[in-house]
């Protein structure tokens, strides 16, 4: 029953269409005139009912995100976690990630949906045909409680927001500027004091990384802005010239020392560009919330 959970990890429920109803009049008959007017009450035509909103978790920038959408995708990720056998002890944190994470699928999607991006049915159907090859589908949607045109639905918006990220990610380059780098890293202030003290003495920077790490000598590699998770560290090395190291960095995990090796455009390693990739993504995602009219409904 997990299979369609891995294959597609945060599924979007269906967003129910709400019809439009409109009232269709006769166009009055033309007036006549006569030797007696005739003055009759104009005709009354009713008001139509307003459609009931469908019960949302959340209303992002005027669409309504399904509260049964938000159950179901909470309910999923907490057997889940229980199957993983890491059960979820804060279910209030567990609901803000699933519905953080499900206003940013419907943020991606809209914005395929404002760029004219669309989603075959052919594709929707191909998507379901593989699901249904690998696993007991319609068991599972009667578990969960999809229907046919639900799981339709959700399939489409999931897609839209695939496609959007694709469009965010593909903008990354797979060349940029690069530094290759060497440190010395000590846990303690002393320790990189003592390093600094050998450095001034004339011990070789190579020399002194591999008393402080044996194994590798500090080698980072090379190395894109945006990939070092301590930001110090990289303002630093993009600031040095090549061939000379810094002074002590001091970050949450210890103290740096850092020399820069050469600096050139290169292609990034496939590391670096997921990471680059994702960073991108976290950005366009920070922004689209900033600019969008988010309101929360359930507690």
């Amino acid at each position: 029953m997990h299979t369609l959970k891995n294959f597609i990890f945060s599924l979007f429920f269906s967003l129910l269409l709400l019809v439009l109803l409109s009232s269709c009049t006769d166009s009055p008959p033309e007036a006549t005139q006569t030797n007696t007017p005739e003055v009759t009450a104009p005709t009354q035509t009713p008001d139509q009912p307003s459609p009931t909103p469908i019960p949302a978790a959340a209303i992002v920038n005027g669409e309504r995100l399904p509260l049964s959408w938000f159950e179901n995708e909470l309910a999923q990720y907490l057997k889940a976690q229980e199957a993983a056998g890491q059960p979820v002890e804060d279910v209030a944190a567990a609901r803000t990630f699933v519905l953080d994470d499900l206003v940013d699928q419907f943020l991606l999607a809209q914005a395929a949906q404002d760029a004219g991006i669309s989603v075959e049915d052919e594709e929707v159907q191909d998507r379901i045909d593989n699901l249904r090859a690998e696993l007991d589908l319609d068991s599972w949607m009667q578990e969960w409680g999809y229907t046919n045109e639900s799981l339709v639905q959700s399939l489409k918006w999931q897609m839209l927001a695939i496609k959007q990220r694709d469009e965010i990610i593909k903008l990354v380059p797979e060349r940029a500027v690069q530094v290759e780098l060497q440190q010395i890293f000590a846990y303690t202030e002393t320790g990189a004091r003592n390093a600094v003290g050998s450095l001034n003495a004339g011990t070789p920077f190579e020399e002194v990384a591999f008393v402080y790490d044996p194994a590798a000598g500090g080698y980072m590699g090379w190395v894109p802005e945006g990939y070092l998770l301590i930001p110090a560290l990289e303002e630093t090395a993009f600031s040095l010239p090549v061939g000379e190291y810094s002074g002590i960095i001091e970050s949450e995990i210890g103290y740096h020392i850092v020399k820069v090796l050469a600096r050139e455009e290169r292609p990034l390693s496939q590391d670096a560009l997921l990471t680059l990739q994702r960073q991108a993504l976290h950005n366009w995602l920070a922004d689209k919330r900033e600019s969008s009219t988010i309101e929360v409904l359930i507690d």
